[in-house]
């Protein structure tokens, strides 16, 4: 059985109880006491989204990018360590869901928010790194990024001579060579 990568669920856990976070913040403002909390949380779980939407590249297999990543990725990639080390990512986020707990449309974003902390400390903790997709370390764009743009064949594949491939609807013939 494969590794599980941790920070996968990490980011996929993070965005998601960011657009919580983000939707509590919004009903906080219509109505709910300390208006400052949800204030907060819609500024937070916007920042949230966009830090967490460019996926990282996973060590084995293919990664699907989401619709316009990589212009956020470029963004995520330039600020180097800050974003790329899930134990600050960990601390991030855990410093984040603290003062959303104290509301209640955006508790339910806060506790999602502080379990993808947990995940990122043990996405952390097995060594896992944020690698942008379609960036070289060096940042130069990756051959796999580029789309190759090929000519259609101009001559027609090989085939057979007409006298030894089989006619249609015709049975075969046992021990006949061009059967395979």
């Amino acid at each position: 059985m494969g590794q599980i990568e941790w920070a996968m669920w990490a980011n996929e856990q993070a965005i998601i109880s960011a657009w919580v976070m983000l939707t509590g913040g919004i009903i906080g403002l219509t109505g709910f006491n300390r208006w400052e909390i949800a204030a907060y949380s819609v500024a937070a779980g916007i920042f949230i989204i966009l830090l967490e939407y460019p996926r990282g590249k996973r060590k084995k297999g293919h990664t699907i990018e989401r619709r316009y990543q990589q212009y956020l990725t470029r963004v995520i990639h330039a600020c180097g360590t800050i974003t790329s080390n899930y134990y600050i990512r960990f601390v991030l986020h855990l410093l984040l869901c603290v003062p959303a707990g104290f509301q209640l449309p955006t508790i339910l974003g806060a506790l999602g928010l502080f379990i993808a902390s947990i995940i990122y400390f043990v996405a952390a903790f097995h060594g896992e790194k944020w690698q942008p997709i379609g960036i070289d370390t060096k940042g130069a764009t990756s051959s796999s990024n580029q789309t190759v743009i090929t000519q259609p064949p101009s001559q027609p594949p090989p085939r057979a001579p007409a006298h030894v491939r089989p006619k249609r609807g015709a049975q075969p013939v046992e021990g006949d060579p061009t059967i395979l």
